[in-house]
């Protein structure tokens, strides 16, 4: 049902009265610390500011690769890539700077800190443990499990435009097409498939071997299974939040 990928797995949860979500942490308190994609980005180039509406072109495929190699993290490129693709099938806008990360051992951070401690002269953990630009040293760590994935699947439709895409398959397919990535590539921002023909030049086995992946675990029976009972346990009181059958 997942295709494969590594998610982060989210369940319907109610806090007196109040209906939300609830997901396993991926962190073990004192143990160790998930570290966005932002903190490596900004140790990368410090002149990047996420906020700024001029760095907004920044944000590119390009540069998540030059970052992950500074690090001595590019054997994570594919996990990119991996999200990417997931982006691609989900309809997802929202891949920002803070919806991917590296889970990293405190003990790994500890020694690293007293490795490059004398290095430096000093500890580099001020702020965060990526404050170290300049620092050769292998960053230790695990890729994320894919989380934040929420901006998808026309959440933004309202229902009587979700019901007319129903029966207007042109209209479906327009709006399928003009899903834009938030990493962009060289700057611009593409479309989902334009952005993974344009990574396939570069990374064309990995690409491949995804896709491969996902079109042999595929099965709409299970997919509309999923779908179809996904709040068949909801409680009696919070019917009303119940999705209609048009939106599944």
């Amino acid at each position: 049902m997942h295709f494969g990928f590594d998610m982060l797995k989210y369940d319907i949860a109610i806090n007196h009265g109040v209906m939300g979500c609830i997901s396993k942490s991926m962190v073990t308190r004192g143990k160790n610390k998930l570290t966005e994609g932002i903190s490596y980005l900004t140790g990368y180039d410090t002149t990047y500011n996420p906020d700024d509406k001029s760095s907004k072109r920044k944000y590119t495929f390009q540069f998540i690769c030059k970052t992950l190699n500074e690090f001595k993290l590019n054997h994570y490129i594919v996990k990119i890539i991996e999200i990417i693709i997931l982006d691609s099938i989900i309809g997802n806008v929202d891949r920002h700077q803070e919806n991917w990360g590296i889970v990293t051992e405190y003990s790994d951070v500890i020694k690293m800190r007293k490795e490059n401690s004398k290095k430096k002269g000093k500890g580099f953990f001020d702020k965060s443990f990526l404050s170290m630009f300049g620092v050769k040293t292998k960053m230790p760590g695990k890729f994320s499990q894919i989380y934040d994935s929420g901006s998808c699947l026309g959440r933004e439709l309202e229902d009587n435009k979700m019901k007319q895409m129903l029966t207007d398959q042109s209209m479906l397919e327009a709006y399928i097409r003009r899903g834009v990535s938030e990493i962009h590539w060289e700057g611009e921002k593409l479309n989902h498939f334009d952005l993974i023909s344009e990574i396939n030049k570069s990374y064309p086995e990995d690409v491949k071997r995804i896709v491969l992946r996902v079109k042999n675990k595929y099965k709409e029976s299970s997919i509309r299974s999923c779908v179809e009972n996904i709040d068949l346990k909801l409680l009696e009181e919070l019917k009303e939040h119940k999705l209609p059958a048009e939106r599944k």
